[in-house]
């Protein structure tokens, strides 16, 4: 009978109550329309509160977003932070006037929405205030606000509210719960007590209905009840064949395709998870090797710089750690090279075409850096070009590479020549001056050939001095460094001068006022570097007049050195003739000099890895000035070697 009713569709198990007199049916039919009805009340209830909850919900989203919003539009001051902020306005206010209609029937709840609508209106009076002020480009008073936390208390009481709020809507969902319970109980007592009261003869007929109803029915229920540890239950499979064998075949069907979506879903997010942390770590390490480049790589929308590495600060001369400014690096370019490369720029983003151009970085401390730029569009699927990528190789190395090879490729012809000279011009030059010495020794003191003689043998030492001076200014420079003070080596250079000072009346006024200034260089050569120098402004100086010598310690980036002064009061060199002062036999007013001597004294210095520098003004004098570094690197010293070995090989 058990197995009958049970595979009996439950249409026909409630016929067999039909039997039941009209009067019990219209009776049970009155006191059951009144339980649905007030269980149907219940259920509506329950639904408006939890739509109470969810507006709720969006409600503090929205004040959240608001936040968010005015946050990222000060901090950043861009217009489209303002997007989420003026999507949450136009929403948070209509949300909270829906929920206090919604609850309207709760006083207490009506209340707390009323005063948290408040206070999101003072919330949003705040902050577009603050926000007007940022676009007049008044940003102080906004991020004092940020900073002080001042709207953080009135969010603060926002959020305080809306979790009494919810407190007191969960307590209504539980009371509503509890009353829904309690009315399906009433229902199914009702049911079943006005049934076994008017059919009293059919107890056992309608036991054995709602048996075969209410038992699946219950362990359907127990089976799909969740637990912590199975948040989705498996619902089991009966094997009855009414409706409710059928309900449970189709829960058993929804719960193996839920359980497959989740399986699904937490291989996805566990994918995603170890997606997102290989994007972070190839992000870091392209980072790294961008910023760590030896070369300048940076990256333009327009003529708009977004992105510079590292090394291209420093290329620019600007401090990495600095916050960017996007025109800092456009600045930093020589003012001789900034025009004609923006404009070449400008043109090649006008026309979407690549760009190269050679131009110099000038640093705050006068350094100056050759860099050759590359430009290339970056275009889109549409071939559009969306950015420029840029890359600055600095070639200041290279350059003066080149001009060193350049130079040594003369020296190098031009000690060939020195060699022929010497081995053509010395040897006769000898046997010239010898046997004049030997005429002179024989000849008469009377004789009207004696100073003939004299002037062959005084134009003889002289030829001898040039070839000198030129072999001098060919040879390779060999360093031999150690430590020595330079204002001594001025006061030495100041007395062996002392026969051309007397003769002139001039003198020479060192100014050194932190002697010692020790140095490491070969001696020798920056002592004839020094007489030079100092010869050349006696010389050029009236007579009486008074030059002067100032040391002073001064880096040239960041290598240490010492800059020797020589300022004279003479007649000052023309503007046509200061270019080519430091060319090999240029001369300008020394019909006697070989213009070898400022040659020789470049050849030395940049042997030290110095250099000398030279400005004048006719009438007013003529100031020299000599740098070297205080120390000379192992590695300039041992090329100066090499190279000096290599030319006495093959020279």
């Amino acid at each position: 009978m058990s197995d009958l009713l049970s595979n009996l569709p439950i249409a026909r198990k409630l016929f067999l109550a039909s039997v039941i007199p009209a009067l019990t049916v219209l009776l049970l039919s009155v006191l059951t329309y009144r339980s649905v009805t007030t269980f149907s009340d219940d259920e509506g209830q329950l639904n408006d509160i939890y739509y109470s909850q969810r507006l709720a919900s969006e409600y503090l989203r929205l004040v959240v977003d608001l936040e968010t919003g005015f946050r990222g539009f000060v901090l950043t001051s861009q217009e489209h932070y303002l997007f989420p902020y003026r999507t949450a306005q136009d929403h948070v206010l209509n949300i909270g006037r829906t929920l206090e209609a919604q609850v309207s029937a709760y006083d207490d709840q009506r209340a707390l929405i009323t005063s948290v609508q408040k206070l999101v209106r003072q919330f949003i009076d705040e902050k577009e205030t603050l926000i007007e002020a940022v676009k007049a480009e008044h940003t102080e008073e906004a991020r004092l606000y940020i900073e002080e936390g001042k709207g953080r208390t009135l969010m603060l009481t926002i959020r305080q509210d809306m979790g009494r709020f919810e407190h007191l809507a969960q307590t209504a969902l539980n009371t509503k719960l509890a009353k829904l319970a309690q009315d399906r109980d009433t229902m199914l007592m009702t049911i079943l007590g006005g049934g076994l009261f008017a059919l009293i003869c059919m107890v056992a007929a309608l036991h054995l209905i709602a048996h075969s109803i209410t038992t699946p029915l219950e362990r359907l229920a127990t089976a799909v009840m969740a637990t912590d540890t199975h948040p989705i239950p498996h619902v089991p499979v009966m094997t009855r064949t009414d409706e409710i064998g059928n309900l449970s075949r189709v829960m058993h069907a929804m719960s193996s395709a839920i359980h497959s979506h989740i399986a699904a879903l937490q291989l996805s997010e566990a994918n995603l998870r170890k997606l997102n942390q290989d994007l972070a770590g190839s992000e870091a390490k392209y980072r790294s090797i961008v910023d760590h480049a030896p070369f300048g790589i940076f990256t333009t929308r327009g003529m708009t710089l977004v992105f510079s590495n590292r090394y291209n600060s420093l290329l620019a001369g600007l401090d990495p750690s600095e916050e960017k400014d996007p025109d800092a690096v456009r600045r930093a370019i020589h003012p001789e090279d900034r025009e004609r490369v923006i404009e070449e720029f400008a043109q090649a983003v006008t026309e979407g075409q690549p760009y190269e151009t050679v131009f110099r970085f000038l640093h705050a401390d006068g350094t100056v850096r050759k860099v050759l730029s590359r430009r290339i569009p970056i275009r889109d699927h549409s071939g559009e070009v969306v950015m420029y990528q840029g890359f600055n190789v600095d070639i200041t190395a290279l350059d003066l590479m080149q001009s060193r090879l350049r130079r040594a490729e003369r020296l190098a012809t031009l000690g060939q020549v020195a060699a022929g000279i010497a081995h053509e011009i010395r040897n006769p030059l000898v046997g010239i001056g010898s046997t004049t010495s030997l005429l002179l020794d024989d000849t008469d003191p009377t004789d009207a050939r004696r100073p003939d003689l004299a002037v062959i043998l005084q134009e003889t030492k002289r030829l001898d001095r040039i070839v000198n001076q030129i072999i001098d200014y060919a040879r390779p420079r060999e360093i031999v460094a150690f430590a020595f003070d330079m204002a001594q080596l001025v006061q030495e250079v100041m007395k062996v001068l002392d026969e051309p000072l007397t003769r002139k009346q001039a003198t020479i006024r060192l100014s050194a006022p932190d002697a010692p200034y020790t140095i490491q260089a070969d001696r020798d050569q920056l002592k004839q570097v020094l007489l030079n120098v100092l010869q050349n402004a006696i010389e050029a100086s009236p007579s009486g007049g008074t030059t002067t010598v100032t040391l002073v310690q001064q880096a040239r980036g960041v290598e240490p050195g010492l800059e020797v002064t020589v300022a004279d009061r003479g007649t000052g060199i023309s503007p046509t003739h200061l270019p080519h002062v430091f060319e090999p036999f240029f001369t300008s007013g020394k019909p006697q000099g070989t213009g070898l001597g400022l040659a020789i004294c470049r050849n030395i210095l940049e042997a030290h890895g110095g250099e000398i520098a030279l400005d004048s003004e006719v009438g007013r004098g003529t100031t020299v000035r000599v740098w070297a570094p205080l120390r000379q690197q192992p590695l300039r010293m041992q090329e100066e070697e090499q190279h000096a070995g290599h030319d006495l090989r093959h020279g």
